[in-house]
């Protein structure tokens, strides 16, 4: 609208976390494979991903910011979400390209960064929410992972 500053994108942070959610859906469903969403704040698994064949499958939990973030709070049950076909898909919203981006990072390893950042809160006296912290040099990587997840999978 011409003359009056919109809200692009939503500042409601539940809209926000379903769109990422549809958006991760919607890229796995274009690629061939079976991406279901959950009901709404169902514990755990925001996806559950699988083949066609049922021969594979995933739980994705989705992390959603309207911003473009360097990291992403994920809760303090992250270690028993830990898990072979466990993963984490960050997603942020770019306004450089006016899309979303997206970031798929193992639970193994997301347990283990948000370790070692509760072992530095820890070292310094400060108060600590569990995050992901991704550095900047390892986004590219964790994009590729996304860009090529479930890929030999999709049959």
């Amino acid at each position: 609208m011409k003359g009056k500053e919109q809200d692009y994108p939503t500042r409601d942070t539940s809209l926000i976390g379903a769109a990422g959610v549809h958006f991760v859906v919607s890229e796995l469903s274009l690629r061939g494979l079976i991406a279901l969403p959950t009901i709404r704040n169902t514990a755990g698994v925001d996806v559950v991903v699988t083949n066609k064949s049922g021969t594979w499958h995933a739980n994705l939990q989705v992390k959603c910011s309207r911003s473009r973030v360097g990291f992403w709070p994920i809760g303090e049950k992250y270690n028993d979400w830990v898990g072979a076909n466990n993963y984490y898909v960050f997603v942020r919203y770019s306004p450089n390209t006016g899309s979303l981006e997206a970031f798929l990072v193992s639970s193994a390893d997301v347990a283990r960064n948000a370790g070692q950042g509760l072992e530095y809160a820890k070292e310094k006296g400060l108060k600590w929410v569990p995050c992901f912290y991704p550095k900047k040099e390892d986004l590219d990587g964790l994009k590729d992972k996304w860009d090529g997840f479930g890929k030999g999978f999709a049959s």
